[in-house]
């Protein structure tokens, strides 16, 4: 059987009448995880056994991108420059990670709002807005093709990203926010030039990885970045 990997859904509210609100993932998400032997289990917002009751079923989980996170879920009130929340996201997540943070067996792979949520919820805050908060700052909202990197990243020596990746790479930036202070038990492991964080890692854990870019739409046209979705589905087995 193939290892089941549970991917976070968004929830979104449109204007079309009945059919308004939603709750889905990106492709992407659901190709790279298929490409490296893996079989996709969404997990949308529900009551919170629920919610327990599908991690149950899971060999692993992908935390997704989104929007912000609220930044009260982290002590801290919203500056200007905040974007958009989603109270049943941050919901989604707060559970689905408590639950699977107490797993440390479990395979976790965070990406884009991943990466922030398992840095939130681990018991980390966040920079809300890093072109108003870093110095010097690049830029993190690119506007070339999503699958070509536009600054580099040096996964640090000795952590998984590096023997995943090797000692430099590109990579894509579609963001605003960072992590800030690091929740106990993870390490840094990349940052961009300008300092913001693009990977963290939970040493003791058995796959413990959060990517502040979005390989999911490079790997396609960059195949090394597809030992990342390899590991982890491999780790999930």
């Amino acid at each position: 059987m193939k290892p089941r990997v549970g991917v976070l859904c968004n929830y979104s509210e449109g204007d079309s009448g009945a059919f308004s609100e939603r709750q889905q993932v990106n492709q992407p998400y659901l190709d790279r995880v298929a490409d490296a032997g893996g079989a996709a289990l969404l997990v949308h917002d529900c009551p919170d056994e629920e919610i327990v009751a599908l991690l149950e079923l899971c060999d692993g989980l992908l935390i997704t991108g989104g929007p912000d996170v609220d930044p009260r879920t982290y002590g801290r009130q919203p500056i200007a420059r905040l974007g958009g929340v989603s109270p049943k996201r941050d919901h989604l997540d707060g559970v689905a990670l408590r639950c699977a943070l107490e797993r440390s067996e479990l395979p976790l792979l965070g990406i884009c709002r991943g990466i922030q949520a398992m840095n939130v919820f681990a018991g980390g805050t966040l920079l809300q807005d890093v072109t108003s908060e870093v110095r010097g700052v690049l830029k993190h909202n690119q506007s070339a093709p999503g699958w070509f990197g536009t600054h580099d990243i040096e996964p640090v020596e000795g952590s998984l990203l590096r023997e995943l990746l090797g000692s430099r790479v590109s990579v894509n930036s579609y963001h605003h926010q960072a992590v800030d202070d690091l929740a106990p038990g993870f390490e840094v492991v990349a940052r961009a030039a300008d300092g913001v964080v693009e990977a963290i890692e939970r040493p003791d854990a058995r796959f413990c990885l959060g990517l502040q870019f979005h390989p999911e739409i490079m790997a396609h046209r960059e195949p090394a970045l597809m030992a990342i979705f390899e590991a982890f589905v491999q780790a999930c087995r």
